[in-house]
């Protein structure tokens, strides 16, 4: 029996969950004619190289969810599980090439369509003298004996989309207890009540994927278990990543990457984008500004010394970021700003800003999708009213 799915049509359900992301971000924008979506910015990467990946969709949020500042240039989708087409390929080229970049690097995961027309888009670009070139991943874990297409590229890509690594240094391993379906057809396999499927994908970073339908109970459960597996095997975990990274559409499984790393690559991965930290620097600066209105204010009300408060906090956090690259995680950055506030801003508002950031951290740990900030909201007011 077909699948139910909360779609206005089978063939145009890509290009409406593209669109609705882009209209949802203003970072972002889609380019005309094609189910591609680059940076809005893209005139600030004059003399830099551009990293477009892509593949098909019912993957969210890979791949699209990846663009932004320290990251992903762009993105071109194909239909659900379907390699994007060669022409929207070229296009993206071409569009960050006639931003000024000075070259492109096509991120590609290992299955047989991606290679095709990826590879197809460099060489036509290349005929256009445009400077591309092309790295396969391939992190499938999943085979006692390698096939003939090698290892298939999964969820350990993303890690690839923060930082352009060494494919090698990474393995995957998916398990699901039932099949997804695509919109329109019936679910892909067919497993029986006591079956799983098997596939899919020193210090090491952990990567627990939901491949969309599990629970966060279950992730969790997940989570505990390949921690508690790998550390009684003496492999010390240097930085745990758990949440909804690439999925299969709403299929019940997970995969699990392991990221072999030294401390210089630690740092990277644990480093927020730069989108993030020019929302800190943003919001220091406006504080700083505000400072004497601030205190004017207060001054009707109480002891004239809210802006200086304040300000104390803003100068607090810029100290912070000199020292080095604020955590990726938003569970975590809300964490150490939640300790910074403390130890730094003081008066009543540093303990407010104290228990209001390390509430809201709380939902963000298991995923950092809308709902899952509206819920961190949600707790961090909660925590200021008691």
């Amino acid at each position: 029996m077909t699948s139910k799915k909360l779609v206005n049509s089978v063939a145009g359900c890509a290009d409406d969950a593209l669109a609705g992301l882009v209209a949802c971000n203003p970072n972002l924008q889609l380019l005309q004619g094609h189910r591609v979506a680059l940076r809005s910015d893209l005139d600030s990467l004059k003399g830099q190289v551009a990293l477009l990946s892509g593949g098909g969709s019912g993957h969210e949020p890979a791949h699209a969810g990846f663009v932004g500042k320290g990251m992903l240039t762009g993105v071109i989708a194909g239909a659900v599980f379907t390699s994007p087409a060669v022409g929207s390929i070229l296009a993206a080229i071409r569009a960050v090439a006639q931003a000024g970049t000075v070259g492109t690097l096509l991120i590609v995961k290992n299955y047989t369509g991606d290679r095709l027309n990826f590879g197809l888009a460099r060489e036509q670009a290349r005929a256009e003298d445009i400077p591309v070139e092309m790295v396969v991943i391939g992190d499938d874990s999943a085979f006692t004996v390698l096939k003939k297409a090698g290892r298939r590229g999964l969820c350990g890509t993303v890690l690839i989309h923060k930082h352009v690594l060494d494919a090698w240094r990474k393995r995957t391993l998916g398990v699901s207890l039932s099949s997804c379906s695509v919109p329109g057809s019936k679910p892909t396999f067919e497993l029986s009540a006591d079956e799983v499927e098997l596939g899919l994908g020193s210090s090491v970073v952990l990567m627990v994927n939901n491949l969309g339908g599990l629970s966060f109970l279950e992730l969790g459960i997940i989570a505990d278990a390949a921690v508690r597996s790998l550390e009684g095997r003496g492999v010390k975990i240097a930085r745990a990543l758990v949440g909804t990274f690439m999925s299969a559409l709403e299929m019940p499984g997970i995969s699990l990457t392991l990221l072999l790393v030294d401390e210089p690559l630690l740092k990277l991965i644990g480093a927020a984008s730069k989108q993030m930290v020019l929302v800190l620097e943003r919001v220091c600066a406006t504080l700083l500004g505000l400072e004497e209105h601030l205190n004017a204010l207060d001054r009707a009300a109480g002891d004239g010394d809210c802006g200086t408060t304040h300000s104390r906090a803003a100068r607090a956090i810029q100290g912070w970021l000199k020292e080095g690259p604020p955590p990726a995680s938003p569970a975590q950055l809300l964490s150490k700003l939640s300790l910074l506030l403390l130890e730094k801003m003081g008066g009543s508002s540093g303990a407010l800003y104290g228990l209001f950031l390390t509430a809201a951290a709380q939902p963000l740990k298991a995923k950092t999708d809308l709902p899952a900030w509206s819920a961190a909201m949600d707790a961090g007011l909660e925590a200021m009213q008691k």
